[in-house]
Protein backbone atom coordinates (compact mmCIF):
# COMPACT_ATOMS: atom_id res chain seq x y z
CA UNK A 1 0.00 0.00 0.00
CA UNK A 2 2.70 2.40 0.61
CA UNK A 3 4.19 2.10 -2.33
CA UNK A 4 0.36 3.15 -3.95
CA UNK A 5 0.40 6.44 -1.97
CA UNK A 6 3.97 6.73 -2.73
CA UNK A 7 2.88 6.62 -6.99
CA UNK A 8 0.04 8.59 -6.42
CA UNK A 9 2.07 11.16 -4.35
CA UNK A 10 3.85 11.85 -7.48
CA UNK A 11 0.81 12.14 -9.65
CA UNK A 12 -1.09 14.71 -7.39
CA UNK A 13 -2.38 17.50 -9.45
CA UNK A 14 -1.23 21.01 -8.75
CA UNK A 15 -3.83 23.89 -7.94
CA UNK A 16 -3.83 27.01 -9.53
CA UNK A 17 -2.59 28.94 -6.51
CA UNK A 18 -0.04 26.53 -6.23
CA UNK A 19 1.18 27.60 -9.58
CA UNK A 20 0.57 31.25 -9.42
CA UNK A 21 2.72 30.83 -5.94
CA UNK A 22 5.97 29.48 -7.28
CA UNK A 23 5.50 31.87 -10.38
CA UNK A 24 5.45 34.69 -8.31
CA UNK A 25 7.92 33.67 -5.55
CA UNK A 26 11.14 34.91 -7.01
CA UNK A 27 9.70 38.31 -7.45
CA UNK A 28 7.88 38.20 -3.81
CA UNK A 29 11.48 37.28 -2.58
CA UNK A 30 12.90 40.45 -4.65
CA UNK A 31 10.92 42.66 -3.37
CA UNK A 32 11.12 41.33 0.11
CA UNK A 33 14.90 42.27 -0.05
CA UNK A 34 14.24 45.73 -1.56
CA UNK A 35 12.19 46.65 1.91
CA UNK A 36 14.62 45.17 3.89
CA UNK A 37 17.42 47.55 1.66
CA UNK A 38 14.64 50.49 2.23
CA UNK A 39 14.42 49.94 5.65
CA UNK A 40 18.35 50.80 6.09
CA UNK A 41 18.08 54.51 4.74
CA UNK A 42 17.23 57.48 6.56
CA UNK A 43 13.31 58.47 7.08
CA UNK A 44 13.38 60.99 4.78
CA UNK A 45 14.60 59.70 1.98
CA UNK A 46 12.11 56.42 2.05
CA UNK A 47 9.47 59.04 1.94
CA UNK A 48 10.95 61.09 -1.05
CA UNK A 49 11.53 57.40 -2.81
CA UNK A 50 7.97 56.58 -2.42
CA UNK A 51 6.67 60.19 -3.61
CA UNK A 52 9.07 60.21 -6.50
CA UNK A 53 9.25 56.82 -8.19
CA UNK A 54 5.51 56.61 -8.36
CA UNK A 55 5.34 59.88 -10.01
CA UNK A 56 8.03 58.81 -12.32
CA UNK A 57 6.12 56.22 -13.46
CA UNK A 58 3.33 57.88 -14.23
CA UNK A 59 4.91 60.89 -16.22
CA UNK A 60 7.12 57.65 -18.27
CA UNK A 61 3.89 56.46 -19.00
CA UNK A 62 1.91 59.33 -19.73
CA UNK A 63 1.21 60.39 -23.41
CA UNK A 64 0.50 63.93 -23.94
CA UNK A 65 -3.16 64.68 -25.85
CA UNK A 66 -2.44 66.73 -29.26
CA UNK A 67 -3.20 70.00 -29.46
CA UNK A 68 -6.82 70.68 -29.94
CA UNK A 69 -7.47 73.31 -33.28
CA UNK A 70 -7.96 77.07 -31.96
CA UNK A 71 -11.01 77.46 -33.67
CA UNK A 72 -13.87 75.29 -35.63
CA UNK A 73 -12.46 73.28 -38.39
CA UNK A 74 -15.00 74.41 -41.09
CA UNK A 75 -14.92 75.46 -45.33
CA UNK A 76 -14.02 73.77 -48.24
CA UNK A 77 -11.08 73.26 -50.76
CA UNK A 78 -11.56 74.09 -54.21
CA UNK A 79 -9.52 73.55 -57.10
CA UNK A 80 -10.27 74.81 -60.25
CA UNK A 81 -9.48 73.11 -63.10
CA UNK A 82 -7.54 74.88 -65.82
CA UNK A 83 -8.78 75.32 -69.46
CA UNK A 84 -6.85 72.23 -70.50
CA UNK A 85 -8.22 69.74 -68.47
CA UNK A 86 -11.80 70.62 -69.13
CA UNK A 87 -13.96 68.27 -71.16
CA UNK A 88 -14.61 68.47 -74.75
CA UNK A 89 -18.48 68.32 -75.39
CA UNK A 90 -19.75 68.66 -79.02
CA UNK A 91 -21.80 71.48 -79.71
CA UNK A 92 -24.24 71.10 -82.56
CA UNK A 93 -23.61 73.42 -85.74
CA UNK A 94 -25.72 76.56 -84.58
CA UNK A 95 -25.94 75.37 -81.47
CA UNK A 96 -24.36 76.97 -77.98
CA UNK A 97 -22.85 75.85 -74.73
CA UNK A 98 -24.90 77.42 -71.80
CA UNK A 99 -21.87 77.12 -68.72
CA UNK A 100 -23.47 78.28 -65.40
CA UNK A 101 -22.52 78.20 -61.50
CA UNK A 102 -25.42 78.35 -59.31
CA UNK A 103 -26.26 80.92 -56.94
CA UNK A 104 -27.97 80.45 -53.96
CA UNK A 105 -31.74 80.09 -54.44
CA UNK A 106 -31.85 79.17 -57.94
CA UNK A 107 -33.13 75.66 -59.30
CA UNK A 108 -33.35 74.53 -62.35
CA UNK A 109 -36.87 75.32 -63.20
CA UNK A 110 -36.09 79.07 -62.49
CA UNK A 111 -32.97 79.04 -64.94
CA UNK A 112 -35.30 77.17 -67.64
CA UNK A 113 -37.51 80.35 -67.19
CA UNK A 114 -34.63 82.66 -67.25
CA UNK A 115 -32.86 80.77 -70.61
CA UNK A 116 -36.55 80.35 -71.88
CA UNK A 117 -36.45 76.69 -72.58
CA UNK A 118 -39.90 74.88 -72.83
CA UNK A 119 -41.03 73.21 -69.79
CA UNK A 120 -41.90 69.98 -71.34
CA UNK A 121 -37.54 69.43 -71.38
CA UNK A 122 -37.73 69.69 -67.62
CA UNK A 123 -40.77 67.19 -67.13
CA UNK A 124 -38.62 64.99 -69.43
CA UNK A 125 -35.58 65.69 -67.15
CA UNK A 126 -37.20 64.45 -64.42
CA UNK A 127 -38.52 61.52 -65.69
CA UNK A 128 -35.00 60.59 -66.82
CA UNK A 129 -33.48 61.04 -63.45
CA UNK A 130 -32.08 58.80 -61.07
CA UNK A 131 -34.07 58.24 -58.08
CA UNK A 132 -30.69 58.39 -56.40
CA UNK A 133 -29.71 61.82 -57.68
CA UNK A 134 -32.36 63.58 -57.79
CA UNK A 135 -32.36 66.83 -59.75
CA UNK A 136 -34.24 68.75 -57.02
CA UNK A 137 -31.43 69.02 -55.08
CA UNK A 138 -28.94 71.14 -56.87
CA UNK A 139 -26.79 72.93 -54.49
CA UNK A 140 -25.80 76.83 -54.36
CA UNK A 141 -21.55 76.65 -56.40
CA UNK A 142 -22.54 73.40 -58.26
CA UNK A 143 -21.55 74.03 -62.24
CA UNK A 144 -24.40 73.23 -65.25
CA UNK A 145 -23.07 72.53 -68.74
CA UNK A 146 -25.91 72.98 -71.05
CA UNK A 147 -25.71 72.46 -74.90
CA UNK A 148 -28.59 73.65 -76.90
CA UNK A 149 -29.74 72.95 -80.73
CA UNK A 150 -30.19 75.71 -83.31
CA UNK A 151 -33.92 75.31 -82.73
CA UNK A 152 -32.72 76.54 -79.10
CA UNK A 153 -34.22 72.62 -77.53
CA UNK A 154 -32.04 71.34 -75.05
CA UNK A 155 -29.80 68.47 -76.02
CA UNK A 156 -27.15 67.53 -73.16
CA UNK A 157 -27.09 68.35 -69.64
CA UNK A 158 -24.63 68.15 -67.25
CA UNK A 159 -24.31 68.51 -63.33
CA UNK A 160 -20.89 68.95 -61.52
CA UNK A 161 -19.81 69.94 -57.88
CA UNK A 162 -16.10 70.90 -57.83
CA UNK A 163 -15.17 69.00 -61.34
CA UNK A 164 -16.64 65.70 -60.63
CA UNK A 165 -19.89 65.11 -62.88
CA UNK A 166 -22.55 64.39 -60.33
CA UNK A 167 -25.30 64.08 -63.71
CA UNK A 168 -25.71 63.85 -67.24
CA UNK A 169 -28.64 63.90 -69.36
CA UNK A 170 -28.27 63.27 -73.53
CA UNK A 171 -31.63 63.78 -75.66
CA UNK A 172 -32.91 60.47 -77.44
CA UNK A 173 -35.46 61.31 -79.48
CA UNK A 174 -38.12 63.09 -77.44
CA UNK A 175 -37.13 61.79 -74.20
CA UNK A 176 -33.45 62.50 -72.27
CA UNK A 177 -31.60 59.37 -70.91
CA UNK A 178 -29.03 59.72 -68.28
CA UNK A 179 -25.43 58.85 -69.29
CA UNK A 180 -22.60 58.28 -67.53
CA UNK A 181 -19.10 60.35 -68.10
CA UNK A 182 -16.00 59.14 -67.01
Amino acid sequence: MTRRKSAARGHQRVSAGTRINQLTLPARRGLGQLLAALGQFPRRHRLALLVLVPAWLLLLGWQPAPPAPSGPVTGSLTVPLSDADKRVIDVPTGGKRIDHTLASGETLSSLFRDWQLPGQELIALVRAEPSYKPLSRLQAGQQLTLVLAADGRLQYLEIRDNGLVLNAFRRLGQEFSAVSVP
